[in-house]
């Protein structure tokens, strides 16, 4: 699990559409949240053109992708 300064947990890759962190979720009271992206060491991860191959071959054991 990758959890970000502001505790947003952090999905990177998909083009970032999975992220809470990407600016366009809501919280539980209803509040946006706040774009995490341009802080994010998972940036290159979530731009179009990584492809599901190249999710495979991460070696982060953080990443909630990283089966």
């Amino acid at each position: 699990m990758i959890i970000d300064v502001t505790g947003i947990e952090l999905i990177p890759g998909n083009e970032g559409r999975d992220c809470p962190g990407n600016g366009s979720h809501l919280d539980d009271k209803g509040l946006p949240i706040e774009c995490c992206c341009d802080e994010c060491d998972y940036y290159l991860c979530c731009l179009e053109g990584q492809t599901e191959e190249d999710c495979q071959q991460c070696y982060d054991g953080d990443c909630p992708r990283k089966e």
